[in-house]
């Protein structure tokens, strides 16, 4: 056979069909997709199974086979955001520890709001959160997924800043840090200035940098030492 007739039989060669289990994982994975879609488009009261399945290019029939009821979706559709910030976020976002200290601080934060606080998802996943408030079971699913990752993300703060490791209140700076970010992230929805959201990361980079200074220097406070000592005499009677 010559190397044209090679050729043109493999291209005329079909391509491997797929199992019904990996059909089902795909059709399950696109309504996760459409679901996340339609919520971010016209928001959580409006995702009904007719216009997920729609935009899912499935039948509302398909839908029910694979998620038992719309709750069911909903809390797959979010675990999905949750652990997709970690996926794409967790690893990306801290930087190597042997890089120069303020460096590595804009790395971590540009990073952090570039690949998970600041993504368009981010919105969608509190908008679900916020919606599941009154639903104890999902609340409290979600609540465990966040736990897990905040986890992961303070474990991945610490390997980027090793200078903080040991030190007192190190936790809380993570989470500090942290909160404010995705308090950012949530106003987004609002559209705030883009100099305003610049000037609150070079805080948090210059936060991170003193911070990492001081306990290089052995000069940590901790929350004990910050307060101000009472006075051990008694005031006088007016």
């Amino acid at each position: 056979m010559t190397t044209v007739a090679r050729a043109t039989t493999a291209r005329a060669r079909p391509a491997a069909r797929r199992t019904h289990a990996e059909r089902s994982q795909a059709t399950r994975q696109d309504l996760i997709a459409a679901t996340i879609r339609v919520i971010e488009e016209r928001g959580l009261e409006n995702a009904s199974t007719f216009e997920i399945s729609k935009a899912a290019g499935v039948t509302p029939g398909a839908l029910q086979h694979h998620f038992a009821s719309k709750k069911a979706l909903i809390l797959r559709a979010a675990t999905e955001l949750v652990h997709s910030d970690d996926g794409n976020g967790n690893m990306a976002v801290w930087p190597r520890p042997d890089i120069p200290l303020r460096q590595r601080a804009h790395a971590a934060i540009t990073a952090a709001w570039q690949l998970i606080y600041g993504r368009p998802s981010y919105v969608t996943m509190w908008s679900i959160f916020m919606a599941c408030r009154t639903d104890p079971e999902l609340l409290h699913h979600l609540a465990l997924e966040r736990e897990t990752l905040r986890v992961r993300m303070a474990e991945g703060f610490l390997q980027a800043f090793p200078e903080l490791v040991g030190t007192e209140g190190h936790a809380s700076l993570a989470n500090l840090i942290f909160s404010a970010l995705r308090g950012m992230g949530v106003q987004e929805m609002f559209r705030p200035p883009a100099q305003l959201c610049a000037g609150q990361h070079a805080i948090l980079v210059d936060l991170l940098v003193i911070r990492c200074k001081q306990a290089n220097a052995g000069a940590v406070p901790s929350p004990a030492l910050a307060r101000p000592a009472r006075s051990a005499r008694r005031p006088s009677p007016v």
